[in-house]
């Protein structure tokens, strides 16, 4: 009898980074994904998908940031990866944070779930607004980096730059989060329910999200930064640690995507096993709310991996 999905997914997390050795018969194939936050929930979330309900073994390649292998990926050093729409459409058209740098090779896969964040501050925290965070000490990213950019999208709901804020330098977002914890900035960016959410509300005795501002010109001040983002509303009855009312995050698309040079069957594979596994992949976290097989073949701009179509068509999920 298979074990389920959930203890498959709860092995994963125990084993890496030394996962136990694949059967000898299946072939492995690698998936970029970060050590900590969402985008690591997420990472071993679809590896255990794949191990278990398709011939092939995902095992995550685990680094501090997204622009660490996403260009690995680009050149086939590792066969998969994980990332926000924004980054994923930056690197494949030479864009933003990826300007005279184009990834022309990554190929869409499969757009994931709405990724949910915000900013939180401590409960007690006097900040209510945006606007509040003028003058507070906020996490400062290197120019043209993730942090970067959402960093800057979140202050211009507020009208603010780092012009207006005490900027506290961080090289990425682990160190933000403990930048946080050891109480140096007043303000962190998080993933609604992520496990980092999670923790920082039970280690800090309480935290609160700071809602944004929905307007068109808001949402406007803030896609300069973070293109195809949007506004989601999330609810107190969410159970979300830090929402105890309607608070307005930042929502943009999650991408699993590949490079052209990865065969068509391993990308088939691994389309295949997560569109039939849309109920337990929603189970294994609130991070993946919001997920949907038909969704997957969302349109984002980056073309689409000719395994990925060919599964979605199979399937009748393909519209174009």
């Amino acid at each position: 009898m298979r074990k389920t999905f959930s203890a498959l997914a709860v092995a994963a997390l125990m084993a890496l980074p030394g996962l136990s050795a694949a059967p000898a018969q299946a072939q492995v194939v690698t998936l970029g994904s970060t050590a900590t936050g969402g985008t690591s929930q997420i990472g071993r979330s679809i590896a255990a998908a794949v191990s278990e309900y398709s011939p092939l073994q995902m095992r995550p390649q685990e680094m501090a940031n997204t622009a660490d292998y996403m260009p690995l990926v680009n050149i086939g050093e590792i066969d998969f990866g994980i990332s926000n729409v924004v980054q994923l459409w930056y690197a494949h058209h030479g864009l933003g944070m990826s300007a005279g740098t184009p990834m022309s090779e990554l190929r869409n896969v499969a757009s994931l779930m709405p990724f949910r964040a915000g900013f939180i501050v401590p409960a007690d925290s006097d900040v209510q607004s945006i606007e509040d965070l003028a003058g507070k000490r906020v996490p400062g990213f290197a120019e043209g980096t993730l942090g970067y950019h959402v960093t800057l999208a979140y202050l211009a709901n507020g009208g603010l730059t780092y012009d207006d804020v005490v900027e506290v330098p961080v090289p990425n977002f682990p160190r933000m989060w403990d930048s946080f914890r050891e109480g140096s900035t007043d303000v962190t960016i998080v993933v609604v329910g992520s496990g980092t959410n999670i923790e920082l509300d039970q280690t800090l005795d309480g935290v609160r999200f700071i809602s944004f501002t929905d307007d068109p010109e808001r949402l406007e001040a803030m896609q300069e930064w973070l293109p195809q983002m949007y506004f989601g509303q999330v609810d107190a009855d969410a159970g979300i640690p830090g929402i105890d009312e309607p608070t307005n995050i930042k929502v943009y698309d999650y991408t699993l995507f590949a490079p052209e040079s990865v065969s068509d069957d391993l990308v088939y594979e691994v389309t295949k096993s997560l569109y039939e596994n849309e109920e337990l992949l929603r189970g294994t976290s609130p991070v993946w709310t919001g997920f949907t097989a038909e969704g997957m073949s969302r349109d984002v701009d980056v073309p689409f991996h000719p395994g990925a179509i060919r599964f979605y068509e199979e399937a009748g999920a393909w519209n174009r």
